[in-house]
């Protein structure tokens, strides 16, 4: 074991469970009633080429509809959870419908079967375990921690995990057998573990940013410092670049195996700068996104040229979003209000606010991207019209400030997690609390939905972690195990 400051100073698919797809008995008899005028057959077959299904299409139906006529027809839907349905060489996404992709008589998908995925929980017992999510089985469990186990992150392959306990330390682990390969002392202010599984990130309370070598935790390099606080250090998503900013008011990107610094990000110098309170890359990773302390965000392309400014908020931002199509930025601010820019122009294109005028917590799309779901530090979420803006739906009760809020694939729910450790499921129409989750099994600590965004994924003050079904009311698969307080939940 070594300290940190010691170091330093030498150098979303689909539903995984789901209960909810149309049965085959329910699927052959709407095949016997005569088919509209535009319902086609559509081929489903499988990476080898072997015909899975034929299913009834209209050019209505979207993705969700169409697996669900997948899965009633698969004999082998259980044994493989997580798949992936292609068209030519296009994954089909939640805005797709049959008309929009062309789908028509004769047309051929594509049903790529993945390895069932997995559940990593980390708690204040100390430990991290790692479950198979659809069946509740422990697959290893990432021990010897000597306080809280805060947070996990792994590498893409999902053969290392590197976690983070409330003493600031973090370890190293062999993710299948569960065996410890470093570990090293705080005080780490954060720390994450690049995709391909070569080097770890860590910040000290200093804001000194080095890289170790994830094998042997040995210290690689050190990077530039800023000269204040920085707020946000990521990996670009090859694992070749790392992105950092700070309160001073710049964005820096670094060459991982060099430790140089290759492009700054900042307005042009000439008066007092701006202090930068995150920064992300963009979904394809070709751009950077930057909140400002003034309420505005910058969008840069990757080799530093400032594309668009987003301005209009009166106060700091909470959060600082793009579509995942790139097009769209969407923001919200301690102002109350959220705001959707054209990425290209940094046009307001619409500004969502309630009466109230209370700070917000985040704001979210909807995965068909038609509607804007915001949290509120008033305890309400709120659902708007992406296009005018219109507020359609409330969602009150909380006692605390909401810090998620999020719909249901299908636009039909709306899950809500707040600081007063409860969740809530509310009828995205009518605004109605359809569960409170404390009530009955005690505080929830952590609230998602599960792959295919059906089914929900929640954690509890007491360990409990559990899969629950809207559909049938109840919950439908335990992950036993710990034995206090899950602090985070990851799916892998």
């Amino acid at each position: 074991m070594v300290a940190l400051d010691q170091l330093l100073g030498k150098v979303l698919q689909y539903d995984i469970h789901s209960k909810q797809s149309l049965t085959a008995e329910v699927l052959t008899t709407e095949r016997s009633r005569s088919r509209s005028p535009a319902a086609f057959e559509v081929e489903v077959k499988l990476l080898s080429g072997e015909t899975l299904v034929t299913i009834d299409v209209n050019a209505a139906d979207s993705l969700v509809q169409l697996r669900e006529k997948i899965d009633a027809l698969d004999p082998e839907r259980d044994a493989f959870p997580h798949s992936v349905l292609m068209f030519g060489d296009r994954e089909l996404d939640f805005c797709d419908t049959a008309g929009h992709l062309g789908l028509c008589q004769g047309s051929v998908l594509t049903l790529l079967r993945l390895p069932p995925r997995k559940l990593c929980t980390a708690s204040e017992d100390g430990t991290a375990r790692i479950f198979e999510l659809h069946t509740g089985k422990s697959l290893s469990i990432l021990g010897g921690h000597c306080s809280a186990v805060v947070s996990v992150s792994f590498s893409e392959d999902v053969t290392r995990a590197l976690t983070m306990t409330s003493a600031r330390s973090i370890a190293m682990y062999d993710s299948t057998t569960g065996v410890q390969l470093w570990r090293v002392l705080g005080p780490v202010q954060d720390a994450c573990l690049a995709a391909d599984g070569r080097r770890v990130l860590v910040m000290d309370s200093h804001s000194v940013v080095g890289l170790l070598d994830a094998q042997s935790g040995r210290l690689l390099t050190n990077l530039v410092h800023h000269a204040y606080f920085v707020c946000t250090a990521v990996f670009s998503p090859d694992g070749k670049a790392l992105l950092t900013s700070s309160v001073e008011g710049f964005a820096r990107l670094f060459d991982v195996e060099t430790g140089g610094c290759t492009v700054t990000f900042g307005r042009p110098t000439g008066g007092r700068r701006v202090g930068m309170s995150a920064a992300a890359f963009s979904p394809d990773a070709s751009k950077v996104l930057a909140s400002l302390y003034d309420g505005s965000a910058d969008l840069y392309a990757r080799t530093g040229e400032r594309i668009c400014t987003c301005a209009g908020h009166t106060a700091p931002l909470r959060s600082c979003i793009m579509s995942p199509d790139g097009k769209m930025i969407l923001t919200a601010s301690k102002d109350g209000a959220s705001k959707l820019f054209c990425a290209d122009t940094g046009a307001c294109r619409c500004t969502f606010q309630a009466a109230s005028d209370a700070a917000l917590c985040s704001a979210k799309f909807s995965p068909d991207l038609s509607k804007v779901l915001t949290a509120g530090q008033d305890g309400t979420a709120r659902l708007f019209d992406a296009r005018t803006g219109a507020c359609l739906q409330e969602f009150p009760d909380h006692a605390a400030p909401v810090l998620s809020a999020t719909l249901s694939i299908d636009g039909t729910l709306v899950l809500t997690s707040s600081s007063d450790l409860e969740a809530k499921l509310f009828d995205a129409k009518t605004g109605k609390c359809l569960r409170s989750f404390s009530e009955e099994n005690g505080f929830v600590t952590c609230a998602q939905w599960a792959p295919g965004g059906r089914q929900l994924l929640l954690a509890f003050f007491s360990g409990r972690v559990a899969v629950f079904d809207p559909l049938s009311n109840a919950f439908v698969q335990e992950f036993p195990g710990h034995r206090d307080c899950v602090h985070s939940m990851k799916l892998i």
